[in-house]
């Protein structure tokens, strides 16, 4: 019978190989994954609670109705910001959001800074969904315009 120690570095080998085995597995899965579809709404806001004076730990819910690039009527969304940092007109929030459409959910992440109402684009993390976006992830950009926000969104199932 081997000694403990063979034992022991037997079974080290074995699941070091077994976990590389899963990793490459996967990492080869996803790159040649085919399966991103871009998806671009347009949300136009309904109800937004945002402070006139925006302080750090202040949150705020927004919802607004969702229309594609051809103004079709998609479904609505909602936000839920906090403010993480906040200096005369510069605000950094970090918000999650979802858009709530025919065929699922898609919920986003964010951490985005503005300086007063300027239109801004940045970086949202796809986080999951319902539906036919169940095992959605991938990321996109959303960009705030006035009363507005764009999203184009790369969406991997």
């Amino acid at each position: 019978m081997p000694s403990s120690t063979v034992r022991r570095a037997v079974t080290v080998g074995a699941l070091t190989t077994a976990l590389t085995l899963s990793l490459s597995a996967q990492a080869s899965a996803d790159a040649g994954d085919e399966d991103i579809v871009r998806v671009k709404y347009t949300g136009v806001t309904a109800l937004d609670t945002s402070p006139d004076v925006i302080a750090p730990g202040d949150s705020w819910v927004t919802y607004l109705s969702l229309y594609t690039p051809k103004h079709t009527f998609a479904g609505d969304a909602s936000s839920r910001c906090s403010a993480v940092e906040a200096h005369e007109n510069r605000v950094t929030t970090q918000c999650t959001r979802v858009l709530r459409l025919k065929d699922g959910e898609i919920t986003l992440h964010d951490l985005i800074t503005r300086e007063g109402r300027q239109p801004v684009t940045a970086k949202t993390a796809i986080a999951g969904g319902t539906g036919i976006y169940n095992d959605a992830e991938g990321e996109g950009y959303i960009t705030l315009t006035g009363d507005s926000v764009h999203f184009d969104l790369h969406v991997d199932d």
